[in-house]
């Protein structure tokens, strides 16, 4: 089946039966959509726990990834967390990630967030990230997300280690990031991600339906550009 119509099809499902959304690990940790974080984040003095299957397209390959797990913890200004990645045929790359909340959605302005990512498999990286995130005024239905990216130190997660961040001009290490989520808290829910330009993976799209099976237990599907696949089941436990 084509990713068109795996993406078709996961919009019509959202919006038959979603009636924004709440915070769920991103792919690559950091509360967000598929591949974009967000400046929404793990409720305070709650851990997010997911266990994932990732199937990615770098360079035109197909690079299967399992287990995904991320383990993330809130506070009332942001998250903490990290992640363990196995990249089948390459390494293991283990993660650590935080965000701090900078400023809440009002009126006139977004909510801001700034984090940062920083991997380490045969090759290490460090992304540091700025996001802004509102709802124009349609909170219980509609998010929008835009941010931008800058790889500053490393090699590429899901790459081969033959390249590297440190002779690249600054403009070339900066990555554009977009996204939206359609759908009410603790209902299903659809995010759509695009990327522009990623060293490693060029221009990306992807898309994940959210479907909670109870108040602390949530399953995730999601599809990209090329052929990705992405399964996960996502716990949330402590906190009030």
């Amino acid at each position: 089946m084509k990713t068109s119509a795996l993406l078709a099809g996961l919009a019509v499902l959202a919006l038959v039966m979603a009636s924004p959304s709440h915070s769920y690990p991103s792919s690559l940790g950091p509360t967000g959509i598929l591949n974009v974080p967000t400046a929404a984040a793990t409720s305070p003095g709650s851990f997010e726990m997911m266990l994932a299957y990732d199937r990615p397209v770098v360079a035109g390959e197909t690079i299967p990834v399992f287990p995904v797990a991320t383990l993330n913890y809130g506070f009332n200004y942001g998250e903490i967390g990290v992640s363990y990645f196995d990249v089948n045929g390459y390494t293991a790359v283990k993660s650590v990630h935080a965000k701090v909340l900078l400023a809440k959605e009002c009126e006139k302005s977004p909510s801001l967030a700034v984090g940062v990512i920083h991997m380490k498999g045969d090759t290490a990286e460090t992304d540091l990230y700025l996001v802004a995130s509102d709802s124009m005024g349609l909170m219980d239905f509609f998010q929008r997300h835009l941010g931008v990216d800058i790889k500053v130190s490393g090699g590429m997660l899901y790459q081969k280690p033959n390249q590297s961040v440190h002779h690249r001009a600054l403009k070339d290490n900066l990555t554009g990031m977009a996204g939206i989520e359609l759908g009410t808290p603790g209902q299903t829910t659809l995010g759509l991600d695009y990327i522009v330009e990623d060293i490693a993976a060029g221009n990306t799209f992807g898309a994940i339906l959210r479907q909670p099976l109870s108040p602390d237990l949530a399953g995730q599907i999601g599809v990209g550009s090329g052929t990705r696949y992405f399964f996960g089941i996502t716990m949330k436990f402590g906190g009030k």
